[in-house]
């Protein structure tokens, strides 16, 4: 019997003392070592907000590196990564630590061999392309003559929301040639209306909700032709104003 009440205290301090060894690893901080790569790019999305995200968690940074795509060590990295897209941030250590396996999952990366590779957010350079892709040029097409329809720079107010990065805007009338000439190649029936480059494809909050509002055309231009949801609109077919409101 006494061996028997021994050995369950012996079960039950052992047992204190695992949880407290496993209590007190997650609390540790996640060691880690941060290395961004960066391309020769002046307009491409900056990871310094990303970064900070990161150090606020329950990370310890024993390294961090800033590298130019230029350096051989970055080269070198992009390869055996298979990075695809600059700027790109990779991350190694402990990376599955349970404080930061969260962060991962809401970013849309995922952990292998302890490593997290943090990229494809635009404006970006495209390695394999070798050229800037996100840079989104935007036409608003506008009605002077309508003093009641609705401010086509409200669009300009909602793209950020996307994170889309307008590279230029240019606004033509449609009583212009230009204006004209976008009205009958892309068959447009109501304005005020927008439409977006084909770089405006690597914005994947675009891509997904754009199918409800307009269309993506041949050449890659995205035309915006729900304008009803914006307010009041010049239909041209009919050549009439119509309050959306009513």
């Amino acid at each position: 019997m006494a061996l028997i009440v021994l050995y369950a205290v012996n079960v039950i301090i052992t047992g204190k003392i695992i949880g407290s060894i496993r209590t007190e690893e997650k609390q540790r901080p996640a060691n880690l070592h941060l290395t961004l790569v960066k391309p020769d790019c002046e307009n491409c999305i900056d990871f310094g907000t990303l970064i900070s995200a990161i150090k606020q968690q329950n990370v310890k940074i024993l390294q961090e590196k800033n590298l130019s795509y230029a350096d051989a060590e970055a080269k070198s990295l992009v390869s055996e990564n298979n990075i695809k897209s600059l700027p790109a941030l990779v991350v190694k250590g402990e990376v599955s630590h349970p404080d930061i396996a969260s962060l991962w999952d809401r970013l849309g990366a995922k952990p292998a061999n302890n490593v997290v590779v943090i990229s494809g957010i635009p404006p970006f350079y495209n390695v394999a392309a070798q050229k800037i892709e996100g840079l989104v040029q935007v036409i608003k097409l506008t009605d002077i003559s309508c003093v009641a329809c609705y401010d086509v720079e409200l669009h300009m107010q909602i793209l950020p929301r996307f994170g889309v990065f307008v590279s230029n805007a240019t606004a033509y009338d449609i009583s212009s040639g230009s204006g004209k000439d976008l009205v009958q190649k892309y068959n447009i029936a109501k304005v005020p209306a927008i439409l977006l480059s084909p770089d405006a494809s690597v914005y994947p909050a675009i891509v997904q909700v754009w199918s409800g509002v307009g269309t993506k055309e041949k050449d890659g231009w995205f035309v915006f032709r729900n304008v009803e949801q914006m307010g009041t609109y010049r239909d041209l077919n009919q050549n009439t104003i119509i309050n959306a409101s009513r």
